[in-house]
């Protein structure tokens, strides 16, 4: 076998699990192998801090931008409720004026005040307090979705990150296992049974993983910033976080965060179903999208109804003393006097029906994307169910026959070498082969993983893990 298709085969192995390698029957070989699962995941010098899944969650409800921002809503949405409630000003006017206009009486006029005050018909300010008010409670579903959607994504990440703690705990159990290939190698060679070439071979199978380390690093820093930046902190620096759940990717699981263990079952799908039909976000703001629709075709109704503007003033003169002959001049301030108005808007030729007939084809219009998106929930509900349950019986597979059976060829292959039955390329295939099934045994890890992010989202709450 060439080294490229080696190297190949090599780095998949940086893709499995830290425990999935239990059930090998020798202890000496468990140890070996599962270097990194025994004492759990290996932390990197680099690491800052250690954080949990809900330490993740309350981190992002303070930080992230997006809640920041969607947050502020809920003020815009409660000041649209006092503007609603507030009453109309009263208008003030003043007519008053100088010169032969306002002083002689032949071609002169009055002078006037009054004060206009609007009254609100058909109780559409209480209306429009309800409409505000459906609004508002239309915001504060809107910021639980987003929230519910930001922790989504804050799983997703903590996941994608112990997976990466997992890859790096991996490459440096596997590269204990080259060292004792190598061991062998020397040891063979020194004893005349083995050629040199089988020490290069072995030692290059060594060296190949420093590179992988370095590999390891860098994922873990990616995945780390990712991290940061979905919990809505500034990374300043290259830092690495330590996940505190890695169970996940151990063969006997506790308990965790992240998932549950693959060997429960999973909810009844009816059950998830009607689940996602009560407590999905989204679904919830939709409804009240409706609801607040109704309340906005009842105010468009009132509109027809017009506004009355009553007013209430008085008049009063300036014209001087000297008036023409036949005229009382008594003084300044004759013609007196009070007076009030009514206006109303008259809807002769046009009552709103443009209004009204806009507002209720917003409700309809709402109502078809209610139906639309429980059509949506219960196909991505199913959906995911059944990637969960692929994904979960993968699992056990692996857990019950191909890792142990994989081991204990590789074991076998090994020893076989170490006593002269074969050569290295034997143990180094055997190997190989075990550390492809470690690599498919990662992916079906992986995949439970986001199947199991696209469950919960589907139904809209967080799942019981117990």
């Amino acid at each position: 076998m060439k080294y490229s298709n080696l190297s190949r085969l090599v780095f998949l192995t940086l893709y499995c699990a830290l425990g999935c390698v239990a059930r090998v029957s020798a202890q000496e070989d468990k140890q070996i192998a599962l270097a990194g699962a025994a004492q759990g995941v290996v932390n990197s010098p680099a690491t800052a801090r250690s954080v949990s899944l809900p330490d993740c969650f309350n981190l992002a409800d303070q930080h992230n931008q997006e809640i920041l921002s969607a947050s502020w809503t809920l003020t815009i949405a409660r000041a649209a409720i006092k503007i609603a409630s507030a009453v109309p000003n009263p208008q003030l006017a003043l007519q008053t004026g100088f010169g032969n206009s306002f002083q002689y009486l032949f071609d002169g006029q009055t002078q006037d005040f009054y004060i206009t005050q609007q009254f609100q018909t058909a109780g559409k300010r209480s209306k429009k307090m309800d409409v505000a008010r459906a609004n508002y409670g239309l915001a504060e579903l809107q910021l639980d979705a987003l929230r519910f959607n930001v922790h989504n994504r804050v799983r997703r990440a903590y996941a994608e990150l112990a997976a990466a703690e997992a890859f790096e705990a991996l490459v440096e159990s596997q590269r204990q296992v080259g060292l004792r290939l190598l061991d062998i190698a020397k040891k063979r060679n020194a004893a005349g049974k083995a050629p040199m070439s089988e020490v290069l071979q072995a030692n290059l199978n060594v060296l190949q993983f420093d590179t992988q380390r370095n590999q390891a690093q860098g994922r873990l820093q990616q995945d780390s910033a990712l991290l940061t930046q979905i919990i809505g902190e500034k990374p300043e620096h290259i830092e690495v976080i330590d996940v505190d759940d890695n169970g996940i990717f151990k063969l006997s699981v506790q308990r965790t965060d992240i998932v549950p263990q693959a060997t429960r079952e999973t909810p009844r799908l009816d059950a998830l179903i009607n689940t996602a039909f009560r407590y999905r976000p989204d679904l919830k703001a939709a409804v009240q999208q409706v609801f607040a629709n109704e309340k906005a075709v009842t105010l468009a109704r009132t509109k027809k109804v017009p506004d009355l503007f009553i007013g209430i003033g008085g008049t009063y003169s300036t014209f001087t003393r000297n008036q023409p002959a036949g005229l009382n001049a008594v003084g300044n301030w004759i013609g007196t006097g009070i007076f009030m108005n009514v206006t109303a808007e008259a809807p002769l030729f046009y009552q709103y029906q443009g209004e009204v007939q806009q507002a209720l084809g917003t409700v309809r219009q709402s109502q078809r994307q209610v139906e639309l998106l429980r059509s949506q929930i219960a196909t991505d509900t199913v959906t995911a169910y059944n990637e969960v349950n692929v994904a979960r019986e993968n699992i056990i597979e692996f857990q019950k026959n191909q890792l142990p059976t994989a081991a204990e060829v590789a074991k076998l292959a090994r020893r076989s070498y170490e006593v002269g039955q074969s050569d290295l390329t034997s143990a180094i295939i055997a190997q190989q082969q075990y550390q492809q099934t470690l690599s498919s045994y990662f992916n079906a890890v992986v995949t439970y993983q986001t199947a199991w992010a696209d469950l919960e989202k589907a139904v809209g709450a967080p799942l019981k893990m117990q």
